[in-house]
């Protein structure tokens, strides 16, 4: 592939620019060279080095969003407040058409808050269009105040111009405090809400690394559906903790050493991919879809056996949604049951999740271990029956909700997380405890706010807590499965 192909394959129009040696600049009669670049460089309509691509992508964002044209922002403004998040490496003009935006860009750029946000936006084109969408809103409302100043302040400052410089200086001064109000408003706005789109997609499975995470259309519609939703929010923000737990949980278990190869399985591990897999990186036509393969954890790698092999089953959540689980306790339980699906993917183990409210009804959803259906996680999670009765976990429809999920058979976890002491009858406690020796189901219990009652004579752990704190013991007992 040439470059004039890859330029029609992104719909770019126009030749390839012509080598900087190449280009013969035109100068005006009388004027020097010098003072022709400066001209040039002066009337430029974007403050930063932004390519056709990037101007696009700047029209793109007028398009797309109602903000950006509420605030009034051209494409060349957009294209530069998308750039200066979205490049490696942004790089400012000399100089600007519109010297505002010049001198806002470099006190932006000046600043270590935005370095730091800058590291979770680059090359990220969701996370850069919400950073490029607060700069923005900023900036617009920067021009609108000083829009607003009184006329005399700025003929006083104009007139006192030719008998001293202090006005003058206090004038820049002002303007520049107004502009670093305005920068620093931008990035703590901006941090909050790429904070809170890194954390909705690795909750939903859609983090660095998990497949679908190189499609910015589909993480940018996730994200509009848990900001416009309060409880599922809630849940993403407390599954961030739980996850976190998880990670050093998993991370602290022993593991025996890899002894034989059984066969091919889809990884991102460069120590066990193929060699096959490897060389496509030295063809031209295959790079950049072995890249993408690997950034979703997608090469063939060689599948290797321990030297304890257990064939492990799916991982079955149980949450109770009787109505007095409703508000926080129901969020930390599906926070939990997200961090228990984040845990199954890693070991690439189906997972089951479960909501039930005694005979009122349940809501089942499986998720195979390669890349989640996000839009009915989302239902799932954001929904609640709040009913009841006198049981509040499936024990008598749990071996149909297993055979419904089709997950393969093996070593199976349970998790069943109530806030009720159940009653059990025993017929429905020897027939639970018959499927569960079959299908060498290990089940562990966690008991909100009361005593377990007869979940005890059908778990194999029981625990009570007062709330679902993911620092406490028996929480990191569930997420060390």
């Amino acid at each position: 592939m040439n470059l004039n192909e890859l330029l029609r394959m992104l719909d770019l129009s126009g030749k390839p620019p012509r080598p900087p040696d190449q280009t013969l600049p035109i100068t005006p009669l009388g004027v020097t060279p010098r003072e022709a670049g400066t001209a040039t460089e002066a009337n430029s309509p974007t403050a930063l080095a932004v390519d056709e691509w990037g101007l696009r992508r700047g029209r793109d964002l007028i398009a797309e969003s109602e903000r950006l044209k509420k605030a009034g922002i051209d494409e060349f403004a957009a294209s530069d407040f998308f750039a200066v998040a979205f490049e490696p490496d942004p790089t400012l003009l000399p100089a600007c058409s519109d010297s505002r935006r010049h001198e806002f860009l470099a006190l932006l750029l000046g600043t270590p808050d935005y370095h730091a946000l800058h590291a979770d936006t680059q090359l990220d084109d969701t996370a850069s269009s919400i950073a490029a969408t607060h700069f923005a809103e900023q900036f617009a409302q920067l021009k609108k105040e000083e829009s607003r100043e009184p006329s005399r302040v700025r003929a006083s400052a104009a007139g006192s111009a030719g008998t001293t410089g202090s006005s003058n200086e206090g004038e820049e001064l002002r303007r520049e405090m107004a502009a670093l109000r305005a920068v620093g408003k931008a990035v703590a706005e901006a941090e909050k809400e790429v904070t809170e789109l890194k954390e909705s997609a690795a909750a939903l499975g859609m983090g660095p690394g998990e497949p679908g995470s190189n499609d910015p259309t589909a993480i940018a519609a996730l994200f509009k559906r848990v900001r416009g939703d309060r409880s599922l929010k809630k849940i993403c923000d407390l599954a961030g903790r739980f996850r976190r737990v998880a990670q050093s949980k998993q991370r602290m278990r022993s593991a025996h050493g890899s002894d034989e190869v059984v066969g091919i399985e889809p990884g991102g591990d460069l120590g066990r991919v193929l060699p096959s897999e490897l060389v496509k990186l030295a063809l031209p036509e295959l790079e950049l879809d072995t890249l993408r393969r690997f950034a979703e954890r997608q090469l063939l790698c060689r599948e290797v056996r321990s030297v304890e092999p257990v064939g492990k089953g799916p991982i079955i959540v149980v949450t109770d949604e009787s109505g007095s689980m409703e508000g926080s306790r129901v969020h930390a339980a599906k926070a939990l049951a997200l961090a228990l699906a984040w845990i199954a993917r890693r070991q690439r183990r189906w997972v089951g999740l479960l909501a039930y409210s005694g005979e009122s009804g349940e809501r089942l959803l499986a998720l195979p271990p390669g890349r989640w259906d996000e839009l009915a996680l989302c239902v799932w999670l954001a929904a609640f029956i709040g009913k009841g009765s006198e049981l509040d976990v499936p024990l008598r429809e749990l071996p149909r909700m297993y055979r419904e999920i089709g997950a393969p058979t093996g070593k199976t976890d349970v998790v069943m997380i109530t806030d009720c002491r159940c009653r059990i009858p025993v017929l429905v406690r020897e027939t639970f405890n018959a499927w569960k020796k079959s299908v060498t189901a290990h089940v562990l219990t966690l008991v909100i706010g009361d005593n377990p009652g007869d979940l005890e004579h059908v778990s194999d752990e029981v625990f009570r807590v007062g709330v679902l704190d993911p620092l406490s013991d028996p929480v990191g007992r569930i997420l060390s499965i």
